[in-house]
C-alpha cells in the first residue's frame, strides 16, 4: 500500500469479472440437487443464475413449488459442503486480469461480490490475489443488503480508509452497473463474463469493454 492515499477507488465484481468460477459453482449446485433427487442444471442455466448470491442461485435452481425458505436452507447446506470441496478445482483468473491489476497497483482496489465471504475469501487467497485489495467484501457483509443497493458501495467506501477523487465499479452484469450508478461511480461493463454485451449495453455503462487489457487504460484515462 502507498502511504499517500490514491486518487481512485476501483471496485471489481468477482464472478465473471476477475475470475471464471461458474464451472465449480455448477459442480456444487448439481451435486446438491442430485442429493435431493432433482434434475441438474445445465451450463447455460447456471451461468444465468449466478450473480445475486448463493441463496438466489439455489432459489432459481429449484422448481417454483419448492422455493420455500426451508427448501432453500436445506439445499444451501448441501451446496456449501460441496462448494467448500470444489471451489478451486477449475476456477481461474481470466487471461489478462493479473496484468490489469498490476497496471492499477497505484490505485485503491477492492472487490465487491454478492458471493458469501467464506467462499470469496478462500478463492481470492487461492488465486494469489490476497494483499492486492484494500477491501474484499462478500455478499453477507450487510445482512439482507446486496448489490445493486447503494448501501453496499457506501459501506465498502467507508471500509477503504480514504475518500477517493474517483470511484469506479467494474463488473460483468447489469446489477454491477446499477450498483455503480446508484452512487455516481464511473462504470465499466465487462463483456467476457457471465452476462454478455446485450445486458450490459441495456444497463448503460460509461464504458463497455471486451478484454481485461482494456481496464487500466479506461480507468487511468488513456483511452
Amino acid at each position: 500500500m502507498n502511504s499517500q492515499s490514491p486518487a481512485r477507488l476501483v471496485v471489481f465484481d468477482f464472478d465473471g469479472t476477475l475470475a471464471d468460477t461458474w464451472r465449480d459453482i455448477a459442480t456444487a449446485l448439481n451435486r446438491a440437487l442430485a442429493e435431493v433427487k432433482l434434475p441438474e442444471a445445465r451450463g447455460p442455466e447456471v451461468r444465468s443464475m449466478i450473480g445475486d448470491g448463493a441463496r438466489k442461485l439455489l432459489e432459481r435452481a429449484l422448481p417454483p413449488d419448492l422455493r420455500s425458505d426451508a427448501e432453500i436452507d436445506a439445499l444451501y447446506a448441501g451446496f456449501s459442503e460441496h462448494y467448500d470441496r470444489c471451489c478451486l478445482e477449475t476456477t481461474e483468473l481470466y487471461p489478462g486480469v493479473e496484468s490489469a491489476l498490476d497496471e492499477l497497483a497505484g490505485e485503491g482496489l477492492a472487490i465487491c461480490s454478492n458471493k458469501p465471504a467464506r467462499f470469496l475469501d478462500r478463492i481470492v487467497e487461492g488465486l494469489g490475489l490476497k494483499g492486492r485489495f484494500r477491501v474484499v467484501m462478500g455478499g453477507d457483509a450487510l445482512p439482507g443488503v446486496r448489490k445493486p443497493d447503494r448501501r453496499v458501495l457506501e459501506h465498502l467506501r467507508s471500509r477503504a480508509g480514504f475518500e477517493p477523487d474517483e470511484l469506479w465499479m467494474v463488473g460483468d452484469s447489469g446489477v454491477d452497473i446499477r450498483t455503480g450508478r446508484a452512487v455516481a461511480a464511473r462504470t465499466v461493463g465487462c463483456s467476457w463474463g457471465l452476462r454478455g454485451r446485450d445486458e450490459l449495453r441495456a444497463a448503460g455503462p460509461d464504458f463497455l469493454i471486451d478484454h481485461p487489457r482494456e481496464i487500466a487504460p479506461v480507468v487511468l484515462g488513456r483511452r
